[in-house]
């Protein structure tokens, strides 16, 4: 059997925003992301609950509840929940550190439901 180490289970992507590490555990992935004040991570929409935990800093996140958007301020050390079925994006209010995971496989990039209005916010 091979040795892994620890580039097997990493893989970052960086950009303008700043930075995400995907982590592969198993089965199991979560990613550490890194997001420059005044940039947006998300804008999507997936059948399941995802679970973030902002490490260092704060977001802007916004909901869209059957119609009726939704906006709160999560902090350092603070978890949020985003349901099932819910558009939403997080706008980073300062230098913002979060770790991400979800309770389902994400679909292939290409293949991600993404809800226009929150997505172009994070461009």
């Amino acid at each position: 059997m091979k040795e892994r180490t620890l580039t097997d289970y990493l893989n970052m992507e960086e950009d303008k925003r700043g930075w995400i590490e995907k982590i592969n555990i198993g089965d199991n992935v979560c990613w550490i992301s890194f997001t420059k004040k005044g940039y947006g991570r998300g804008g999507d929409v997936h059948n399941g609950r995802q679970y973030n935990v902002i490490i260092k800093g704060s977001f802007l996140v916004k909901e869209l509840h059957e119609g009726i958007e939704r906006e709160t301020v999560v902090a350092t050390g603070r978890l949020i929940t985003i349901q099932d079925g819910i558009p939403h994006v997080f706008i980073a209010l300062e230098d913002t550190w979060m770790i991400e995971w979800h309770e389902f496989p994400l679909p292939p990039f290409k293949e991600k439901k993404y809800y226009e209005p929150y997505r172009k916010l994070c461009k």
